[in-house]
């Protein structure tokens, strides 16, 4: 006996004709509605270029040294990244003429120089100066 072959009910199925319509409008809902954060970086006030060095006496000058190691130093002395506000302050407390220089070592983290930059700029310092320790 012969089998009689029956047809097979047709299999159900998704259009694949709007696919790319639909992509298409998802994507540019997600670009409309996109907010991007913008960075700002840090706000400093750069002086105008005179064209001439000025010379500061040794006394006027306070080095503070964000190390590699994520130590702070104040003048070769360690101190913890919270005490640096409070030893600026008094610095700048007996001499208004300070300028508090901040150093980076080459390998040390960048967020660790903006740290130390944030404590000098609550302390008050009015001039600072920023510079990458090579070596």
């Amino acid at each position: 006996m012969a089998k009689i072959k029956r047809p097979r009910p047709p299999v159900p199925e998704i259009s694949q004709a709007s696919v790319a319509d639909v992509a298409f409008l998802l994507l540019v809902f997600f670009i409309a509605t996109t907010t991007f954060e913008t960075e700002y970086g840090i706000p400093v006030l750069l002086p105008g270029m005179e064209g001439k060095a000025v010379k500061v006496k040794r006394e006027n000058v306070i080095t503070v040294r964000a190390a590699a190691d994520g130590m702070v130093y104040i003048e070769s002395v360690p101190v913890s990244l919270r005490d640096v506000r409070t030893r600026v302050r008094t610095e700048l407390d007996l001499n208004d003429q300070l300028i508090v220089t901040i150093e980076t070592d080459g390998d040390a983290a960048y967020q660790q120089m903006v740290d130390v930059l944030d404590e000098v700029k609550a302390a008050g310092a009015p001039r600072f100066s920023i510079r990458k320790r090579i070596g």
